[in-house]
């Protein structure tokens, strides 16, 4: 068919540079492929090209393999060498880098999990190579849950992505086709609503009346072929995107039968239909004991290739071999949690478990939980409590206590990520009833080191040093690193509230342990800990080193969760250090999506500097933060919220003590310094408790000078309020931060005293602009967009946004212009 109505479509992929990403999407048989197509045969660059499967569950990054095969050379060796998915990433985006080429990756709707977040690692560094990466997929299937619409986020606001939007033809276009064979093109249109596919298909065979399914247009055709054929077609039909030519059984005139009609492309050794939903529709035409013996007959061929075992699971399960799918579908899933493909992993098991009735109870119980630790990895946590007590189930029915034990333990992490963290400490307790009576081993290590790792999520700190030593000396003893790295963590990052001179080397350690070990995962949660256990215990440098050491190795890596918890921590860090200008740029770049612990601390960072500037919306935020740690119940989640609605209260003349009276008592209980402190404050009793973190027990003017040692300027200027003398002072020093509610609050507490509060304008500007709205106003004078003072001033278009609507109610004013003017009227700044 004639390429019509995408001559500007093709322009702008022509006229796409390198270092660019281009998105091309439409309904299925609008013409993505042809477009792509079309400029591939066009361009000098080489062109690589991958798919993405069909399958019921698809092959992890298949598409990189397709496309590894036709770069070769490193890539590829990295790849048959099934090197660690980072080495894939890194070697693809080498490859990009050293060679002007086009990568295609075709259908990624059907993208698995690995897929995506390759997408989104190429995708984020697209502009530092040479090369050309186009994604197709079908809009009209990515729903609000689709895996890809991660790549959607990542990317949004991306200058290296050209989006390119397939639409219907035209009826002057559908005219142009159906001109020659004597068609009426309205017509023609209005049955296949403009789809090129549809009107190819329609065309085909114009003394038929034009099908209302593609599924009779394709059907009609396949019909006319003879036997041999029909046969041939048949056998493509069953293998979701290329079948290998030797692997068909149909001799050379069936298949160039096939080719001639139409139906088939022969693309080298390999053969795929013109379009997948011509293949989906021969294929669901035939009949359903045929087409398991063709499945059977490719699962042979494929196992004598050594294929994918995620494409010997899909043809072992439409021929309802249950052998086959539980030799194959277990190897599957372990390779595609090699590769991050969680989702794929997860579905694989699941696909095992549905044959595995007649299966022994061990083997069985072992299918189970490894599902439930897939399902964990994926945030099923409802799944995975399930799935771990099937199978504690059949441990217990066929004895095996250590298996039992260990499982208790890794299910209390199940637990603990559902909230239920009461279930998770009686699993953990469990597990080490059953361990004990063991010798020491496996299960043993695993039950210190999930009882250490609770304790210290709970701030339990002796109990979980002395659980998690134990852990780390098991785990020594028996070999395993990975339990080791684990462990390692959880007794160093406890350390920061016992002896923080430990905690970094105990926790660097952890660090170089799960490198050893290949695990990137208990690699950033050892970074994290060392950044936000630092910061919580006040020793910001060493956090701010760490969390950023640990956002640059998650991002490498595309741990997103992890990622947006570091710079949830380093949001908090800047803004106790005052640095609330920086904040405001992370803030605004936070994803809303992730865990409960990166929500909770970015919301309450949220919420504390809106109280403390006096902006809107303070409460809402810690409202939402309260809810969100109240359901883990853990200390270190509950102890910042509440002392930030304690604050905002404060500042807005309201009562606080029930705010933070229970947490308070936690504090105590867990002998938690910095919370004791900084919750006691607020219960309006004379009495600082001696178990308080060391600023909050001294002295007005020393507190003042040890929190300026230790970096908190508004702590620090809140402390002088305790000494009448230097109230002159910690206004001032308020009035500098922008922390417009305490420093009214000082000014009332001055006029008490009969003290003269000096002038806001004597202090900071006139009109009580802090340095940066005195910025933005300057440059409202000369009439520049926001979009244009953000450029001037390095900051997001948002934050413009937020110092103008403070700007005009600080002057008192209601448009930009009466600002300016408001401005000029007052002499300047």
């Amino acid at each position: 068919m004639e390429l019509l109505e995408r001559e500007h479509l093709l322009a702008e992929l022509q006229d796409c540079p390198p270092g660019h990403l281009a998105l091309v999407t439409g309904e299925a048989g609008i013409g993505k492929s042809a477009l792509i197509r079309t400029f591939g045969a066009a361009t000098d660059r080489p062109v690589l090209w991958g798919g993405c499967d069909a399958l019921r569950t698809p092959r992890p990054l298949g598409p990189l393999r397709d496309l590894a095969r036709r770069a070769g050379g490193e890539l590829a060796a990295v790849m048959a060498a099934e090197s660690p998915r980072h080495e894939m990433f890194s070697a693809f985006l080498d490859y990009l880098t050293s060679n002007a080429a086009v990568a295609v990756v075709e259908d990624a709707h059907w993208a698995d999990e690995a897929t995506v977040d390759l997408l989104v690692f190429i995708g984020r560094r697209i502009a530092t190579t040479q090369s050309l990466l186009i994604v197709s997929y079908r809009d009209d299937e990515i729903g609000p849950d689709h895996p890809l619409l991660l790549l959607f986020g990542a990317l949004a606001t991306d200058r290296t992505v050209v989006r390119l939007q397939l639409l219907p033809l035209s009826l002057d276009a559908v005219a142009t086709l159906a001109e020659p064979a004597g068609v009426p093109a309205a017509e023609l249109r209005a049955r296949t609503g403009g789809n090129p596919f549809f009107v190819t298909e329609a065309l085909a065979d114009p003394e038929q009346p034009v099908p209302a399914t593609v599924r009779d247009a394709v059907l009609a055709r396949a019909s006319r072929l003879e036997a041999d054929a029909r046969n041939a077609l048949n056998a493509v039909a069953i293998v979701p995107g290329y079948a290998v030519l030797q692997l068909v059984h149909a001799e050379p005139d069936a298949i160039d039968a096939c080719v001639a009609a139409g139906m088939l492309v022969r693309d080298g050794g390999h053969l795929r239909f013109r379009h997948e939903l011509a293949r989906l529709a021969v294929r669901d035409s035939i009949p359903p004991a045929r087409r398991a013996a063709l499945h059977q007959r490719a699962l042979a061929d494929l196992s004598g290739w050594h294929a994918d075992p995620a494409a010997l699971a899909y043809h072992a399960e439409e021929a309802g071999d249950a052998a086959a799918v539980l030799e194959h579908a277990p190897e599957a899933a372990r390779r595609a949690r090699a590769l991050g493909a969680h989702r794929q992993a997860v579905e694989h098991y699941a696909q095992a478990l549905r044959f595995s009735a007649g299966q022994p109870a061990a083997d069985r119980a072992e299918l189970l939980e490894r599902y439930a630790d897939a399902c964990a990895a994926i945030d099923r946590d409802a799944d995975a409590v399930a799935a771990a007590a099937d199978a504690l189930e059949l441990w217990r029915a066929v004895g095996d206590r250590e298996r039992e034990a260990a499982l208790l333990a890794a299910r209390s992490g199940y637990l603990w990520t559902s909230g239920r963290n009461a279930e998770a400490h009686a699993s953990a307790r469990a597990a080490m009833e059953r361990a004990a009576g063991l010798p020491p081993g496996p299960s043993l290590a695993a039950a210190y080191n999930w009882t250490a790792r609770l304790r210290m999520l709970g701030r339990d700190i002796p109990g979980a040093i002395e659980a998690g030593n134990r852990a780390i000396e098991l785990a020594e003893r028996f070999g395993d690193r990975v339990l080791l790295a684990r462990a390692l963590n959880s007794v160093g990052t406890a350390h920061w509230f016992d002896d923080p001179e430990l905690a970094e080397p105990i926790l660097t350690r952890s660090v170089e342990v799960a490198k050893g070990a290949g695990d990137d995962v208990a690699v950033a949660s050892a970074l994290v800990n060392l950044g936000s256990g630092a910061g919580e215990v006040r020793r910001y440098a060493t956090a701010e080193r760490w969390l950023r050491q640990a956002i640059d190795w998650c991002s490498d890596r595309d741990l997103d969760g992890s990622r947006r918890y570091a710079t949830a921590w380093l949001a908090r860090c800047l803004f106790e250090r005052g640095d609330w200008a920086r904040v405001d740029s992370i803030l605004e770049q936070s994803e809303p999506a992730g865990g409960a612990p990166s929500r909770i601390v970015t919301l309450t960072v949220l919420g504390r500097l809106r109280a403390r500037r006096g902006d809107p919306g303070a409460a809402e935020a810690l409202e939402d933060a309260w809810v969100l740690a109240g359901q883990t119940g853990d200390l270190q989640r509950l102890g910042p919220v509440a002392a930030a609605r304690a604050e905002r209260a404060w500042l807005a003349g309201e009562p606080t003590d029930a705010l933070v009276r229970d947490t308070y008592e936690q504090a105590v209980r867990l002998d938690h310094g910095w919370l004791i402190g900084e919750l006691g404050q607020w219960l309006g009793e004379t009495a600082v408790s001696d178990r308080a973190a060391e600023p909050y027990r001294m002295q007005p003017a020393a507190a003042a000078q040890r929190w300026d040692e230790i970096g908190c300027p508004y702590e620090a200027a809140m402390a002088l309020t305790g000494s009448p003398e230097r109230l002159r002072e910690a206004l001032q020093r308020l009035e500098r931060l922008g922390a417009r509610p305490a420093a009214d609050r000082v000014a009332r507490q001055l006029r008490n005293l009969g003290i003269r509060a000096p002038r806001r304008s004597t202090m900071v500007h006139p009109n009580g602009l802090t340095a940066r709205e005195a910025d933005v106003l300057e440059l409202l004078r000369e009439d520049l967009r926001n979009g244009e003072i953000a450029a001037r001033l390095h900051i997001s278009e948002k934050t413009v946004d937020h110092h103008v609507s403070a700007i005009l109610a600080k002057l008192g004013v209601r448009t930009r212009r009466d600002a300016a003017r408001y401005g000029e009227t007052a002499g300047g700044t």
